[in-house]
């Protein structure tokens, strides 16, 4: 998140390009998914740790996903020409495992770390970091020196729960430019993510996508950006009361944030979905509208 950096390694945007473009589509009901490239040309250790916290420090920024691709010097890229001249240097294994091992102990938990490093053979890599495991590495020794990461997936639910009514619900509420967010959750008592639910409410709903672009499904409405239960799904004709993904955590979670908008002054709540999902939203009460799942939130009794 250096205009310098992004200049020299030619990556073709600024970083306020990036901030208006993360704002348009959070404002537009999209979940956030950032790439992150620490050891760039031109970058240090201690630069990319600093970078990485503005990561979450800048709300225009605040990414619902990340995934960490280190840079890894290939013999047929043009970075190899400025390794040949010695302008460049990767970084070595044991400066690139510490670094990343600091960044995952900033990750909120509303962030969820896809990836830690790109899985290219050792062999084909000239120098630097040659690990195909870092994900592993790291975790190993987080266990180890009892260091906690709390992104989603250091805490998703892997296998069924013995009960649902032991889930304790959780609100973050945290403000990015245009909106302020809840990050909706069903934990257990061990700190495991059974399901959540991100919503965004848009101080202006619709407004940050620009006078270009205007989508009728946006107005005066709170918008729901994702929506993930975990386990295994169950199949049709058992019955298995011990996985998360038939005991309606998601029909809670959206009751949830259906309040929580109604409360905030919203008169509509809109869904980005996927085509395979409609069904399920049609049968809660929403109604496709702009390639959205639309809802129409009445007023509290005695509002």
């Amino acid at each position: 998140i250096d205009d310098r950096i992004l200049a020299m390694n030619r990556r073709g945007h600024t970083v306020a390009q990036l901030r208006e473009a993360m704002i348009r589509l959070r404002a537009a009901g999209f979940k956030l998914v950032l790439h992150w490239m620490p050891n760039l040309h031109g970058a240090t250790v201690e630069g990319d740790h600093e970078d990485f916290a503005r990561i979450f420090s800048d709300p225009a920024l605040c990414p619902d996903e990340l995934k960490i691709y280190s840079t890894q010097l290939l013999p047929n890229a043009q970075l190899h020409e400025y390794y040949q001249r010695g302008e460049y240097k990767p970084y070595s294994e044991a400066e690139l495992l510490e670094l990343i091992l600091a960044c995952k102990q900033m990750v909120p938990t509303y962030c969820r770390i896809n990836r830690v490093y790109r899985d290219i053979p050792g062999q084909n890599v000239v120098d630097g970091c040659r690990l195909t495991n870092m994900r592993q590495v790291i975790q190993e020794r987080m266990r180890r020196e009892s260091i906690r990461c709390a992104c989603i997936r250091c805490r998703e639910v892997k296998s069924g729960l013995t009960s649902a009514d032991s889930l304790l619900p959780g609100d973050l509420v945290y403000r990015t430019d245009a909106a302020t967010e809840h990050f909706l959750s069903m934990d257990t008592d061990t700190d495991q993510l059974a399901g959540y639910l991100r919503l965004s409410l848009p101080d202006t709903p619709g407004s940050a996508l620009g006078e270009d672009l205007q989508i009728r499904a946006l107005d005066r409405a709170a918008l729901v950006r994702e929506i993930h239960v975990y386990g295994r799904a169950q199949e049709l004709g058992t019955r298995d009361h011990d996985r998360t993904q038939h005991r309606g955590l998601g029909t809670r979670l959206l009751r949830q944030a259906e309040d929580l908008a109604r409360g905030a002054g919203y008169t509509r709540l809109t869904v980005i979905a996927s085509v395979g999902t409609r069904e399920w939203y049609a049968q809660r009460g929403y109604q496709i509208q702009d390639s959205y799942m639309v809802k129409e939130l009445e007023p509290e009794a005695g509002a």
